[in-house]
């Protein structure tokens, strides 16, 4: 059905920078440029795709979300249109036909997936960092799962476009999948070597085994990201009547997915229960002092776990710690009251209405993006981190008639899905939008009539 574009060896000075080398004797991999059924537009490596990558993996790692599966598919093919050399472009057309299996229900995130997960996130830094080589043993690896899927009856051309271009449908079978790729296998003779060539590039410690380029890209990402987290908590324990504010959210997000991508679990561990914990006090507003010393101690603990991984030791977090992050992830703040109407007093009406009209210009310009084109996941995307917002502030406050708006138009964009969208599927959600502004403008003149 999808004919091969190009099929080309990579050269002798070509150096894969996260797996074993293959020794000089080892056969060419082949890298097949195939032609893809879908297109995407053009998508560069920069940290807020860096960053879109390590929330879905995680997502993916925490509980096999298809639907991250399937962003991941859209950034991979994105991916895919900014390659112009043949083994990153090659790599990312792997990996859409990888995430095309897990987002249809063809895959599943055990062991063996999380291990192609962690590769992939690994792969992606080394790439971001100006890498040219791309693991040949994690080419296999995912070829070896995508061989044992059956895309049969599904929605996933790019996945039965690979499974051709590679030959993995023999006799119409997972088992004769397995069997073609016998042809890209080393054997151990091979593998070995190119040991000692391995040991230069790569960093041990402990059990861990990192590509050196990904050991310092992930450091110097580390360090700032602690040292941010620190700062924002610290400013934030002076003005406990704000709410934690977002951007520290998601350095702890950031800090849980990098350091799960290197295998770092001690460090990830930490700054996930991190993030849960300030999620839940963001949505309880104000915090409480206790709440901001636990956070902090947390913070400096992570710099401790970092500052420790870049010595070469892998330690682990403090448990009296972590089981206070746990208990105020579920901590019951005391309920806000509300009117039947959702109205509110004047000193609160106005704060809330400044805080919420720019969310609303927010929300405004993303909708309107996501209506002109959607398949356009970053606003789709934008669109609710927006409205989980403005619910979580709304709710602070008492303003009800605002929190269910949000609330509900949340549910109506994620009932949407992101497949084979129309414009005309998108025109209700102006409709609900222009309810939410109808509502803050109510909420203003009230505030200024008091």
């Amino acid at each position: 059905m999808h004919e091969v574009m190009q099929t080309t060896t990579a050269s002798a000075g070509d150096q894969e920078p996260l797996a074993q080398a293959a020794g000089p004797s080892a056969p060419a991999w082949p890298w097949i440029d195939f032609a893809l059924p879908a297109q995407q537009e053009a998508l560069a490596y920069d940290r807020l795709v860096q960053s879109r990558i390590d929330g879905h993996v995680l997502r993916l790692l925490r509980s096999g979300d298809t639907a991250a599966a399937d962003s991941l598919y859209h950034i991979s093919l994105g991916f895919v249109a900014s390659q112009r050399d043949l083994q990153p472009r090659v790599f990312w057309q792997i990996c859409a036909a990888f995430f095309q299996a897990l987002a249809r229900g063809l895959g599943a995130v055990d062991a063996d997936g999380k291990r192609a997960l962690s590769g992939i996130l690994l792969q992606y830094r080394a790439l971001a960092a100006g890498a040219a080589g791309v693991s040949e043993r994690l080419l296999r690896d995912l070829l070896s799962l995508l061989a044992q899927v059956e895309p049969a009856g599904a929605d996933a051309p790019v996945l039965v476009a690979l499974r051709q271009a590679y030959g993995l449908t023999g006799a119409g079978s997972a088992a004769g999948g397995q069997l073609a790729l016998e042809r890209f296998n080393t054997t151990p003779a091979e593998a070995d070597s190119g040991a000692v060539e391995l040991e230069e590039r790569v960093k041990v410690i402990g059990t861990l085994r990192i590509g050196i380029a990904v050991f310092n890209a992930y450091l110097n990402e580390a360090d700032e990201w602690s040292r941010r987290l620190f700062v924002e908590l610290s400013e934030w324990a002076l003005e406990l009547h704000r709410p934690v504010a977002q951007s520290t959210i998601d350095l702890a997000h950031a800090l849980a997915a990098g350091s799960a991508g290197v295998g770092l679990r001690a460090l990830s561990e930490l700054a996930d229960a991190l993030e849960h914990a300030l999620r839940h006090v963001q949505a309880h507003a104000p915090g409480m002092p206790q709440h901001v010393q636990v956070f902090l101690q947390a913070a400096e603990d992570i710099r401790r776990l970092l500052h420790q991984f870049a010595a070469g030791f892998l330690k682990q977090p403090e448990q009296q710690l972590l089981s206070a992050l746990g208990d105020i992830a579920h901590f019951e703040f005391p309920s806000v009251p509300e009117g039947a109407d959702g109205a509110l007093d004047a000193g609160p009406a106005r704060q809330f209405a400044e805080q919420a009209a720019p969310m609303l210009l927010q929300l405004g310009g993303a909708l309107r993006q996501w209506q002109a084109r959607p398949d356009n996941v970053g606003a789709r995307n934008e669109a609710l981190r927006v409205l989980q917002t403005l619910e979580n502030s709304a709710g602070r406050v008492g303003a009800t008639h605002i929190r269910e708006l949000s609330r509900d138009l949340r549910s109506g964009i994620e009932q949407l899905g992101m497949q084979s969208l129309q414009m005309i599927q998108l025109e209700p959600l102006r409709t609900a939008f222009d309810r939410l502004n109808a509502d803050l403008d109510r909420i203003q003149a009230a505030a200024t009539e008091s």
